[in-house]
């Protein structure tokens, strides 16, 4: 018995499912805070099958205002040696890639950054040396969202292309990979990003295609349809679905082989206004309510819906925007599961796109509570071969 194959049959025995790697790019975001959740929510890194995604994201260090790396929260990440043990999933999994997430949601350190040479430069060399200090392969760049939440709304795009570029040139020096998690939606890209310049140095482009509609709407709404449908009332509304933004990036210069599409494994809740009118655009007065384990009002992961989904949720679907959503009493979900998320991996196959990227991989099914372990990380793993 070879050495993979001898470390594949120590996992099955351990529990954990092991497929071959993917040939095309799968990014999958693990967010370090799992490791807190309560019960059947708790993830940790053994809880990580290194073998479903080629590119694992730990999310998230944070940027210091001299453009130097922030360990967030350092008894996790060191005295726990969460980064250390995050790693050496490569020790299992040769072929598997490790990046960093840097990220801040607002505009003011990134910004700040941004505009200026030096601290540009600071900014790509101490990213560098974090790599090489923890082992991390490269660095995915979340801002959300230059010119946008504080930032400098004329300058933080060409300022983005700029730290891009400095970033790309130490990471070239460096072998070093290099990624961005960027604003799907027309409305966030066309102010945020010069999407010919930034495409020129990185590596791969992950959309978040999701989060088009949610609790700050006043009606019900998918998370992440892939297409417009007949509810959609407005132009805008039209343009909230992951086939108008991956036309858009297209159309405005991306090369499809580094549009990685994103595929949320988690589903946003409304609360109805009238329990008799649940479909597309009905009424609703907020947010659904918390899963039992991520415990944030509006959101619900997949492992937390799934036990539900055929035993209170009557589920529904809708051909046109190729979803599908829950709704018992006055409570509404739209989420992804395995079969759209097989649908969205077609597409991302017919158009050419370079692969998938999910946020995050601690929300799939990942103690098989409804049946296979991890269905919807296999379905994307199968589905890229």
């Amino acid at each position: 018995m070879n050495r993979k194959c001898f470390l594949v049959a120590i996992l099955a025995f351990l529990g954990l499912a092991c497929i071959a790697t993917a040939q095309k790019p799968f990014l999958g975001y693990y967010p370090s805070w799992a490791h807190y959740r309560t019960g059947r929510g708790q993830f940790r890194i053994e809880n990580i099958d290194p073998w479903l995604c080629t590119h694992l994201i730990y999310a998230s260090f944070g940027l210091n205002e001299d453009g130097t790396i922030e360990i967030r929260d350092s008894w996790l990440d060191i005295s726990l040696e969460n980064i250390r043990q995050f790693n050496e999933l490569k020790n299992v999994n040769p072929n598997l890639k490790t990046l960093a997430a840097i990220a801040e949601y607002g505009g003011g350190i990134f910004s700040r950054v941004a505009a200026s040479p030096e601290l540009r430069w600071q900014f790509a060399e101490s990213a560098r040396d974090f790599c090489f200090e923890h082992g991390f392969d490269g660095v995915d760049v979340d801002w959300e969202f230059p010119g946008k939440h504080g930032g400098d709304p004329i300058n933080d795009k060409a300022n983005f292309v700029h730290m891009l570029a400095a970033l790309r040139q130490v990471f070239s020096a460096s072998g070093l990979i290099l990624t961005a998690a960027v604003g799907a939606a027309k409305s966030i890209a066309e102010v945020s990003y010069d999407i010919p310049e930034i495409s020129q140095h990185l590596d791969y482009i992950n959309l978040m295609t999701y989060d088009y509609n949610g609790a700050w709407d006043a009606y019900t709404g998918h998370n992440a349809p892939l297409f417009s449908g007949p509810s959609e009332k407005t132009d805008f509304q039209r343009t909230l679905n992951v086939n108008h933004s991956v036309m858009y990036w297209l159309s405005e210069g991306a090369p499809p082989n580094k549009l990685v599409l994103g595929i949320p494994l988690y589903g946003r809740t409304f609360t109805l206004q009238d329990a008799e009118n649940y479909w597309l655009r009905d009424a609703a007065t907020g947010p659904g309510i918390a899963g039992p384990y991520t415990d944030a009002a509006g959101t619900m992961a997949y492992f937390e819906i799934c036990p539900f989904s055929t035993k209170r949720w009557v589920r529904h679907w809708e051909d046109n925007q190729k979803i599908v959503f829950g709704v018992t009493g006055d409570q509404w979900i739209g989420y992804d599961d395995v079969e759209t998320t097989w649908i969205k991996c077609d597409y991302a196959q017919q158009h050419g796109l370079a692969g998938i990227m999910v946020w995050s991989i601690e929300k799939d099914d990942f103690h098989g509570y409804c049946g296979s372990i991890n269905p919807i990380l296999n379905a994307i793993q199968q589905c890229l071969q």
